[in-house]
C-alpha cells in the first residue's frame, strides 16, 4: 500500500476497504502510520459514502487503544431517547450566516471537541446508573463501569432523573506524558480507553469530560443549563455568546488558538441559545435545525509575518511567499505561508495594504505550505511591491491579477521551472529538482531542446550522477521525441495553454505552421475560449516561436488522423460542454467521468470558469447544497451566474442521465 495513496476519491469500494484496512492495522496494531489522522477520517468519509454497508466500517480499530485483543467483548446497547444526533456542518462565513439569519437573537458558541460522544444518566436519588457511547447516535454501547472512572464525572447529583452529554476526551498534557510515546491518536486511545473489559482501568487513561447538553429538566436558555451542570459538578464545555458581528471574528480567534489548549478540537459549534426558540427550529432525522458546526479545513495558528519573499513561477509570474514566525502546523514546524498572488495578498491587507510584524491566522489543508487567511492585527511596515524581478533585475510591471516582468535570458528561477514543466507534462522521467538545477547552471540545458542534445558524457560530470544513471536519462529523453501534438503544446508551459485549450487546437488545426499562423480574433471565436485565453496563447506562441521552432528539430509532433476526427465528431448533448466535477460521486471516479464527458465531444476543466456549462455535484453533497451548504466552487459557479453566466449546477444522476443521451446520440447502448 502506497504511503502517498491519498486520491481516496478515484478508488474502487474494494481498494478502500483495502485501504481502510491497511492503515487500521498500521495504526493499532503495528504502531507504524503512515498517514495523518485527518486523512485517515477522509479514507473512512469516502468508504462510507461509496458504500454505507461495507462491514469494513464496523472493524475499525482494535478491541481499543491499550486493550489487548482477547479483552475486546460484545458490549450491550441501549437505544437512545431522544437520538444523539449529529450536527450539521458548514465551510464557510457565508453559509454560517445564511444559518444564522433564521432566527432573532444571539447564539452559544463554543470549539467543538475532537472527542467520544458520551451519555449519562442518574435516576431519581441523583446515582449515576448508566454511562454510553453514542454509537450510530439511535444505538449506543453500555459502558457504564468506564464513565464511572471519567475523571471529572459525578457519581451522584442532587437529584434526578436526569440525563447529562457531552464529549469524553484525553487533555493533550496527559496524552503526551504517558502515552504519546506509543499511540498516536488522544481521540482513539479515548475510545479504546471507554470499552475496556475491566471498567475500572479506563482510570488510568485520565479521561476527562465536558458537558454540553442536560435532558430531564427545563431551561429557558443554553446558559441557564451550563450554569446547572457546573453546579452539579460537571465542566460544561468552554462557550461565549456571540452575535451576529461577531460570528467570523470567533471562529478566527478559535482557529488561531485551538494550538494552545489541552484538548483537541475540529471545529467550532455554535447553537440557539433560548431553549423556545430551539424548540420551534426543531430537527431533522440527521441533526438539530438550532446548532451547526462550523469546521476547521485544516490545521490553523497564528504567527507573525516577517518579510516577504518573491519567487518567480514558470509562466514568468512574480509570486510572493510569506516569512513568518515559525509555528507547528500539522505535527511540522513551518515558518513559510503561501500569499497566491499579487491580487490575493493585497486582499488579505486593508485598503492601506499588507503590513509586515502583522498576527495573522495560518491554514494547513493538505499542502506543504500553509495559506495565509487573514491579517489578526496590523503590523508596523508596508510591504513593498518589487520594482525588479529578484533573480536579473528585469523591470516589473502589473498584468491582472500578477506580477510579471519581461526576465532576462540568464533569470535561472523561471527558467529551471519551465524545464521542470517540460519533463512532467512529457513524462521524461528522472529530471528532480536538483539535477535539473545542475544542467542549467552548467549550462548544458538552457532551453527545453537542450535537452536533446544531452549525451552521457555530459551528465556524467554532475554531481550523484552515475554512468548507469546518466545513460537511463538519456533513453527517457530519446523515448518521448513523438508525441501527440497537445501534448507538446501543453509541455510548453504557455498561461492558458493547458488541457483544454491545447486538445482544441489538435482538433482545429493540421500542422504547427497553421497554429503559428492563428490569430487572435479566430482563436476567441472558437466555443469555450474567450478573448483573454486567445491572446494570451496567441502572444505566448509568438513571444517562443524561435524557442518552440528549434525544439520541433528534435520532437515530432502527432496531430490526430481523420478517422479519429470523424470518430469525435457524432454531435451530442456533451458536444462542446464544459463539466466541471466537485465533491464525491458514487457510480465512478472524478477521472472517468472526466473520460466520459471528453468521449462525447465535451470538456472537463480544472476550475471554475464563467465559461463553464456544468458543475456537477456527487448526490449526497446535492442534498447539502439545496439545504443551504455552498462548497467554494459552488459560490464561485453562483458568483459568475450573478454576472449573467449560465452555468447548470446539477446532481451526479441528472449528469448520468445526460452521459445516457449522449450514448444514445453517439448511437451506442447506455
Amino acid at each position: 500500500m502506497s504511503k502517498a495513496a491519498t486520491n481516496w476519491e478515484e478508488m474502487s469500494v474494494e481498494e478502500l476497504e483495502k485501504a481502510v484496512q491497511y492503515h487500521n492495522k498500521k495504526y493499532w496494531i503495528d504502531n507504524a502510520t503512515e498517514i495523518s489522522d485527518p486523512e485517515f477520517d477522509k479514507l473512512v468519509e469516502t468508504l462510507r459514502t461509496k458504500s454505507p454497508e461495507s462491514p469494513v466500517l464496523d472493524a475499525i480499530g482494535p478491541a481499543g487503544a491499550g486493550v489487548e485483543e482477547d479483552e475486546a467483548s460484545e458490549l450491550p446497547k441501549i437505544h437512545h431517547n431522544p437520538p444523539m444526533l449529529s450536527l450539521d456542518k458548514c465551510y464557510d462565513e457565508d453559509t454560517l450566516k445564511k444559518w444564522f439569519g433564521k432566527f432573532e437573537g444571539d447564539a452559544l458558541v463554543s470549539p467543538k471537541i475532537d472527542g467520544v460522544a458520551v451519555c449519562i444518566k442518574y435516576d431519581e436519588a441523583g446515582n449515576l446508573v448508566l454511562g454510553a457511547t453514542r454509537g450510530d447516535g439511535t444505538v449506543g454501547e453500555i459502558i457504564t463501569d468506564n464513565v464511572k472512572n471519567i475523571v471529572d464525572v459525578p457519581t451522584k447529583i442532587s437529584a434526578g432523573p436526569l440525563e447529562v452529554r457531552g464529549e469524553a476526551y484525553m487533555p493533550r498534557d496527559v496524552f503526551h506524558r504517558k502515552f504519546a510515546a506509543k499511540y498516536m491518536s488522544p481521540r482513539n486511545l479515548t475510545a479504546g480507553a471507554l470499552k475496556r473489559k475491566d471498567g475500572s482501568k479506563t482510570a488510568d487513561y485520565e479521561i476527562h469530560f465536558y458537558c454540553y447538553d442536560v435532558i430531564g429538566k427545563e431551561f429557558d436558555s443554553e446558559v441557564a443549563k451550563f450554569e446547572f451542570a457546573s453546579e452539579e459538578g460537571f465542566t460544561p464545555v468552554p462557550s461565549e455568546l456571540v452575535e451576529h458581528a461577531t460570528l467570523q471574528s470567533t471562529y478566527d480567534r478559535y482557529a488561531a488558538e485551538r494550538q494552545d489548549w489541552n484538548y483537541e478540537t475540529d471545529g467550532v459549534v455554535y447553537k440557539v441559545n433560548t431553549t423556545a426558540l430551539q424548540e420551534a427550529m426543531g430537527r431533522t432525522s440527521h441533526h438539530p435545525r438550532f446548532a451547526i458546526a462550523y469546521k476547521f479545513q485544516g490545521d490553523s495558528g497564528q504567527s507573525t509575518l516577517r518579510s516577504i519573499e518573491w519567487s518567480v513561477s514558470r509562466t514568468g509570474a512574480i509570486n510572493p511567499v510569506g516569512i513568518v514566525d515559525p509555528v507547528e502546523l500539522s505535527g511540522a514546524m513551518v515558518s513559510r505561508v503561501s500569499l497566491h498572488n499579487l491580487a490575493i495578498m493585497e486582499g488579505l491587507g486593508d485598503e492601506d495594504g499588507l503590513f509586515l510584524n502583522s498576527t495573522v491566522l495560518m491554514m494547513r489543508r493538505g499542502g506543504v505550505i500553509p495559506n495565509m487567511e487573514k491579517v489578526l492585527e496590523k503590523g508596523d511596515e508596508k510591504v513593498e511591491i518589487p520594482t525588479h524581478c529578484p533573480i536579473c533585475g528585469a523591470e516589473t510591471y502589473r498584468k491582472q491579477d500578477f506580477l510579471f516582468a519581461d526576465h532576462h535570458d540568464d533569470c535561472s528561477s523561471m527558467k529551471v521551472r519551465q524545464l521542470a514543466h517540460y519533463t512532467k507534462v512529457m513524462e521524461i522521467k528522472g529530471f528532480g529538482q536538483k539535477i535539473l538545477e545542475q544542467v542549467f547552471d552548467e549550462s548544458l540545458v538552457v532551453e527545453i531542446a537542450d535537452f536533446y542534445r544531452l549525451t552521457t558524457a555530459d551528465l556524467e560530470g554532475l554531481d550523484r550522477m552515475g554512468e548507469k544513471l546518466a545513460q537511463k536519462l538519456v533513453d527517457q529523453i530519446k523515448d518521448r521525441q513523438k508525441v501527440p501534438v497537445d501534448t507538446f503544446l501543453r509541455a510548453l508551459g504557455i498561461h492558458e495553454l493547458g488541457k483544454h485549450v491545447s486538445k482544441i487546437l489538435a482538433k482545429t488545426y493540421t500542422s504547427m505552421d497553421e497554429i503559428f499562423a492563428m490569430t487572435q480574433e479566430e482563436l476567441a471565436a472558437i466555443h469555450t475560449i474567450g478573448e483573454v485565453i486567445a491572446k494570451s496563447v496567441v502572444d505566448g506562441l509568438a513571444e517562443r516561436r524561435e524557442e518552440i521552432e528549434a525544439l520541433l528539430e528534435f520532437v515530432e509532433v502527432e496531430f490526430p488522423t481523420q478517422e479519429e476526427d470523424d470518430a469525435d465528431q457524432a454531435d451530442t448533448v456533451l458536444s462542446g460542454k464544459k463539466v466541471l466535477f466537485t465533491g464525491t460521486l458514487e457510480a465512478m471516479s472524478r477521472k472517468d467521468a472526466q473520460k466520459a464527458v471528453e468521449s462525447y465531444g465535451g470538456s472537463a476543466p480544472s476550475s471554475v470558469s464563467s465559461s463553464l456549462d456544468y458543475l456537477v455535484i456527487g448526490d449526497e453533497d446535492y442534498e447539502k447544497f439545496e439545504g443551504g451548504w455552498r462548497s467554494s466552487k459552488l459560490k464561485k459557479a453562483e458568483k459568475y451566474n450573478d454576472g449573467g453566466s449560465s452555468i447548470a449546477i446539477i446532481s451526479e444522476s441528472k449528469f448520468l442521465a445526460l452521459l445516457d443521451e449522449a450514448k444514445a446520440q453517439a448511437g451506442e447502448e447506455s
